[in-house]
């Protein structure tokens, strides 16, 4: 269960590939899906995002280069921005097909997902944000202002399921991540402290929330470093709470009773950490990005990014 987080002082730089080594790449991911990461691929399927606020990708089977979008959402540092802004916030990308949708905050306050329409370059735009897709690349989940919504990756705008969350007075959603084909996990915060949902897709429903820790609540600071993590190779729930002297406590924890089966401490400087399945991405806070499978050795992808995964 212990994962590269305590190799993290020593992380090495991503290497180039030789044209071989990107054919065996390819043939590699074809059977889980184009997108889909591989130990000898691990940030095929991973998404990224910049300090200047651009969306970066790295969709292409057959390379581990990523390539940067077209300005998606407001530019912040733009001097035509005005005070409504909505800006990239997180992204998802189905294995399947490497179908992008970027999820952005914080206008309107239900957010906003893009996601390219059938004329190259065009973003169309859904209601809801913290965009999940399901395990198999069909399945996309969105959290509005006060439900879940489902659709499939190919018809995106025709929603299948909606799922009713706590009222927006009572709980504020960060994260969401699929734990498998039928459950989504939402994590957010209440008055009263930090919590996980869990929604079933098949019946329609929302399990009772389930604590993280009362030690923060939604008028702490700091938010990023308690919450959801993901789900690891082993269809354990991971969640992070916030530590002492310098660090911070992932929890794997069991899918339906919640307990706590280990953790593993990181660095409080870590600003995003999100794990599906056996792909971990990391930033810390001066913006490196750093990326590893299962328990291999972090590789360092760049150092200007302030989310992944």
């Amino acid at each position: 269960m212990k994962r590269a987080l305590l190799c993290l002082g020593v992380l090495v730089c991503v290497a180039s590939c030789s044209n071989s080594a990107e054919v065996t790449v390819e043939k590699e991911t074809a059977n889980a899906g184009r997108c889909a990461p591989s130990e000898e691929n691990p940030t095929l399927g991973l998404a990224a995002i910049t300090d200047k606020y651009r969306v970066r990708v790295w969709d292409d089977p057959a390379t581990t280069a990523s390539r940067e979008l077209e300005q998606i959402g407001d530019d912040p540092y733009s001097n035509n921005t005005g005070y409504d802004l909505t800006v990239a916030e997180s992204v998802a990308i189905s294995p399947k097909d490497c179908t992008i949708f970027v999820g952005a905050c914080c206008e309107p306050v239900s957010g906003i997902t893009f996601y390219e329409g059938e004329i190259k370059g065009e973003w169309l735009q859904l209601t809801g944000h913290l965009p999940a897709i399901s395990p198999d690349g069909e399945l996309l989940a969105l959290v509005g202002y006060e439900e879940l919504t489902i659709s499939s990756v190919e018809a995106p705008d025709k929603v299948s399921t909606t799922i009713a969350l706590p009222k927006a007075d009572v709980a504020t959603m960060y994260q969401t991540a699929w734990l498998n084909g039928d459950q989504v996990a939402v994590s957010g915060f209440t008055a009263n402290g930090a919590f996980v949902w869990v929604a079933s897709i098949s019946e329609g429903t929302l399990r009772p929330a389930q604590l993280i820790t009362n030690e923060v609540n939604w008028e702490s600071r700091n938010l990023w470093r308690v919450g959801l993590v993901g789900t690891d190779e082993n269809n354990n729930l991971v969640t992070r709470v916030a530590g002492v002297d310098g660090n911070d406590i992932v929890q794997f924890r069991d899918a339906e009773s919640f307990e706590v089966r280990s953790n593993i401490n990181i660095s409080d400087s870590t600003i995003t950490y999100i794990m599906n399945g056996a792909r971990s991405a990391m930033v810390n806070d001066q913006g490196v990005l750093s990326v590893w499978w299962g328990n291999g050795s972090p590789e360092i992808v760049g150092d200007d990014y302030n989310w992944a995964g």
